[in-house]
């Protein structure tokens, strides 16, 4: 591997939405820069947002556990129901 020296930024192929208030419809610059930083910007501005490249590492490990666990918690869920209704079939019913 090439040990980063200089930024090297990209511009992103989608833009941002309407959710993004005055920057709806401007494109990303993403910047890697040396001290494993990455920055982003919306173009055309000089707001960046930096964050450590550890930092984004830990985030998604974080998010690929939670939706795992929530998958897990579904089916769970699923499987609850569907003993509840073996159950309701089973139990006889009440003649008044």
């Amino acid at each position: 591997m090439t040990p980063l020296e200089k930024p090297v930024r990209r511009i992103t192929r989608g833009a941002l939405d309407r959710f993004h208030g005055c920057d709806a419809g401007r494109r990303l610059v993403a910047s890697l820069e040396p001290g494993d930083v990455l920055t982003l910007r919306p173009l055309g501005t000089r707001r960046p947002e930096s964050v450590s490249l550890l930092d984004v590492y830990t985030w998604a490990i974080k998010c690929r556990v939670n939706a795992e666990r929530l998958e897990q918690a579904r089916e769970r869920k699923q499987q609850l129901a569907d003993a509840r209704a073996r159950r309701r079939l089973r139990r006889p019913l009440r003649e008044e």
